[in-house]
């Protein structure tokens, strides 16, 4: 162990005594060398501390030096003589002087800037650094003498560094809290009508139109409504970029070819801490997999009949290959801690610079051909700003700026980011049921709570219209509201008190809520369209008006019948071979095999659903049937194309809920023959069969060395098939073991 006193450290200029303990145990011979040489003096250790406080013999010209030169000394000089190379780098990039590694070399050169070795450094070679570039991960020192010769002339300094004070922001950028209502509004609506995805995976464009009513677009006070063109690239891929990013949130997951709001991880995430939503917003973005920055540029560039409709999939992760991309740029962000305003060309280039060959290694896994700038502009302009983690603005000489937004910066992890939550009131409940709600003082939780129990109707500035009704607040408490809650939220962040009017009814809609109707039959109806859906209901309303039966909506494509046994229902069906009913309980056994593959049914008994389900999946064999029996052959085509997934387990489950004592096991042999392979089995005759009275004893033999040679297969716990060829060998090992046969099999098997 070195008894030799640690360094001192410091953040001012390269004083005497520092330089001193680094000539003895930091550096190496070769760096003495070195500043002997740049500084012209003898390779002495107290020729060179002399050196570093005399001004006289290390002249220093500032009006002679450039305007990069000079920017760095006036960094340094602001840093108190002493800067990490790396952070002097990026800070010249946002400024604007561009990159500064060549200039930051040659002054290290000239002996002007000192690079410090690092503490566990004990053998560092300058010429080493620069020629291999590292010297950026070390500190960059003046002498006292370099920065007395600065300081005597404080005018040389004086360089025109960029400052951005009057800023206009931009009327088209977004924020966290837009985004967020945003997120809310589109969940919401899915969870009334799930998204509907094309087989490519991209959204149905009639389904996402009524998913997108009232979202607004970035940078725009009040909704879409009725100018939303989702024939507008720019529009769609918006809308895209939210359900991608509510994927990633968890608020919004796909369900076969459905997408649907996850309301469990909907209502953690608006009720977590503002920190925290912005922390897994900051992640989100970062792993966005089902939406690109590249693709979104190029769209903007084309109109929607050119674009590659695999951006919009929600199947297709195109965007995966920039998650490492993705992560660098925040990274970047997040240690030049951009949170006043820069010129967005210089944070472009300052991404663009600190790692070029990262970006350009992950950027080529990239399908088609993407360019650092390109990628990191789009980046900046899409991701981050429709996030709103990016402000951008313009100055009074039009030069476009940006910076972190507060919650940005939060997003990011910087210290120092704390927001101060709402406070106070922020909305007003009207007599007539609409929730007025001022949405610059509304905590999100709040917002998260309304629209589970209301539906908004208006969005301006500012202040978003929330109408409560029967069904939407009904709709609430099935998600786990309460009336006495809602009324306590309502006063608590209300102006004014909850009209008495309004609190009667929200606990009287509770009340009819709580009242338990059982219907012990019925259909569940369901068809994929929503507007055929409406015309389905309405004919099937109709047809029961004169019947204690009604049709009960349960969704936009759902809805469910009071009775299994109407007419109304077959005909409905017959009709509308998309609408699929199922049956509420256990389905009558009524149908009887035969013969192979024939069934037998009273036309009579056959409950609607079963009856339905037949003519999709027989013929009827007229010749034999009558009026009270029905004979039906299964049509292996017709179940195929009823049941495209998984025809055999389908029909199975179908009949075997169906047939006295389920399906006859024969049957179901010879359906899985005719749907999937027949059945396999072998024959094998003449077989030696050795039986154990007791499994410990079989074990014993099981483990025996010549086991392997002797027995070809075992037969449960008690019973070896012994190979044809080892009987010899058996003879063997009984006569070893003393194993006795009996003549007759035991009575106890297993």
């Amino acid at each position: 162990m070195s008894m030799r006193p640690d360094r001192p450290s410091t953040s001012g200029p390269l004083a005497a005594d520092e330089f001193r303990s680094l000539l003895e145990r930091g550096y190496a011979d070769a760096s003495v060398r070195f500043l002997a040489r740049a500084w012209r003096c003898e390779p002495r250790v107290e020729t060179l501390i002399a050196a570093i406080d005399d001004a006289d013999q290390r002249p220093l010209d500032p009006a002679s030096l450039t305007e990069l030169e000079r920017a760095v000394f006036l960094l340094l000089q602001e840093r108190g003589g002493r800067g990490r190379g790396e952070n002097l780098r990026r800070d010249l990039l946002l400024r604007g002087f561009g990159e500064s590694e060549p200039t930051l070399a040659s002054l290290i050169a000239a002996g002007l800037l000192i690079p410090i070795p690092a503490a566990a450094d004990h053998d560092c070679d300058i010429e080493v650094l620069l020629e291999r570039g590292s010297f950026l991960q070390h500190d960059l020192a003046l002498t006292p003498a370099t920065l007395a010769n600065l300081e005597a002339a404080p005018d040389a300094l004086n360089i025109d560094v960029p400052t951005f004070n009057d800023v206009t922001i931009e009327p088209t950028i977004s924020s966290v809290d837009d985004l967020e209502l945003n997120l809310l509004h589109l969940a919401s609506l899915i969870r009334r009508d799930p998204l509907k995805l094309n087989k490519d995976g991209t959204p149905n464009r009639r389904s996402l139109a009524r998913a997108a009513r009232g979202i607004s677009m970035p940078g725009q006070l009040g909704e879409v409504a009725g100018d939303l063109d989702l024939h507008d690239p720019h529009q769609l891929d918006y809308l895209t970029f939210l359900a991608a990013l509510g994927r990633e949130l968890g608020i919004l997951g796909p369900d076969g070819d459905r997408y649907r709001t996850g309301d469990a991880a909907l209502a953690e995430y608006f009720h977590a801490p503002g920190p925290e939503r912005d922390r897994r917003l900051g992640e989100a973005l970062q792993r966005l997999r089902y939406w690109n920055e590249v693709e979104s540029v190029r769209l903007a560039e084309m109109t929607l009949r050119g674009a590659d409709d695999q951006h919009f999939s929600q199947r297709e992760s195109t965007g995966e290959p920039l998650i490492g991309a993705r992560g660098f740029v925040l990274s970047v962000l997040r240690r030049a801690s951009v949170r006043e305003w820069a010129s967005v060309a210089a944070i472009t280039e300052l991404c663009t610079q600190i790692d070029r060959q990262y970006l350009d290694r992950t950027l080529s896994k990239m399908a088609g051909q993407c360019e650092p700038t390109q990628f990191i502009d789009a980046m900046l302009e899409r991701t981050l700003s429709w996030s709103g983690l990016l402000q951008f603005g313009r100055t009074d000489d039009n030069q476009r700026v940006a910076r972190l937004s507060p919650r940005g910066a939060r997003a990011l992890g910087l210290e120092g980011s704390e927001l101060p939550n709402p406070q106070g009131g922020c909305l007003i409940v009207q007599p007539n049921f609409e929730v007025m709600v001022f949405l610059d003082n509304a905590p999100v939780s709040v917002l998260h709570e309304l629209y589970r129990v209301g539906e908004r109707r208006k969005l301006s500035d500012r202040v978003a219209t929330f109408q409560l009704a029967a069904e939407s607040v009904q709709r609430g408490y099935s998600l786990g509201a309460s009336a006495k809650a809602l009324v306590e939220l309502l006063n608590t962040f209300g102006h004014t008190p909850v009209p008495e009017a309004v609190a009667f009814q929200l606990n009287d809609w509770e009340r009819v809520h709580q009242r338990l109707t059982i219907h012990r039959q019925g259909v569940l109806l369901r068809h994929p369209d929503p507007e055929r859906f409406d015309m389905i209901i309405g004919q099937l309303e109709h047809d029961l008006r004169e019947s204690s039966h009604r049709a009960i909506r349960l969704g936009a494509r759902d809805a469910f019948v009071t009775t299994a046994e109407h007419d109304a229902i077959r005909r409905a069906a017959e009709a509308h071979p998309s609408l699929t009913l199922s049956s509420t309980g256990a389905p009558a056994r009524t149908l009887y095999f035969v013969d192979p593959l024939v069934v037998m049914a009273d036309p009579y008994e056959l409950d609607v659903v079963t009856q339905v389900e037949l003519g999709y999946l027989t013929d009827v064999v007229e010749d034999e049937s009558s009026p009270r029996s029905r004979f039906f052959a299964l049509n292996m085509e017709k179940i195929r194309a009823r049941f495209s997934q998984d025809p055999l387990a389908q029909i199975v489950a179908f009949l075997d809920a169906r047939c006295p004592g389920g399906l006859p096991t024969g049957q179901a042999m010879r359906l899985q023959a005719e749907l999937d392979r027949p059945a396999r089995a072998h024959l094998a005759e003449e077989l030696i069969v050795l039986s154990f009275e007791d499994r410990l004893s079989a074990d014993r033999f099981a483990g025996l060395e010549e086991a392997p040679d002797l027995i070809e297969r075992r037969l449960g716990h008690l019973h070896f098939v012994i190979a044809a060829d080892a009987r010899d060998l058996l003879d063997e090992i009984l006569e070893e073991t003393g194993l006795t046969l009996h003549k007759s099999p035991f009575d106890r098997d297993e």
